[in-house]
């Protein structure tokens, strides 16, 4: 007597392989979040290192627009609630250098934000003419 053995189909996936493939996928899901954190951190990071570099460019061209050169140091100003521009703080100095050759302003302009590591500076020499 022969016996026939037939051999069943197999179709469909098996638990394991469901296992590896969304272990696989997670994996890839969980990378994909963390470049997605970071480049939102670094897009907000970006938008206000932006928005300090407006403000000091503001005030370094108001101090240079300044047509009196003697009334330029009533610009040397703190301003902190700046319109628009909520936390920043802008400090404004003005130093003036005289000796046997030279008469020049150094105004420096630091704005500052408690979320930024450091502050942006601009500085440029104003000379009397």
């Amino acid at each position: 007597m022969r016996l026939t053995q037939t051999r069943a189909v197999r179709r469909g996936i098996s638990l394991l392989e469901v296992m590896v493939a969304l272990t696989i996928l997670g994996t890839a899901l969980i990378g994909m979040a963390e470049y997605g954190r970071r480049y939102a951190r670094s897009n907000a990071n970006s938008a206000m290192l932006n928005n300090a570099l407006d403000l000091a460019s503001g005030r370094v061209e108001r101090v240079k627009a300044e047509r009196n050169y003697t009334s330029m140091d009533t610009l040397a100003t703190t301003e902190s609630g700046i319109s628009g521009y909520t936390g920043y703080q802008r400090v404004t100095a003005i130093v003036q250098t005289l000796n046997a050759q030279y008469a020049y302003k150094t105004v420096t302009v630091t704005v500052t934000h408690p979320a930024m590591a450091l502050p942006v500076k601009k500085t440029t020499a104003i000379a009397r003419f």
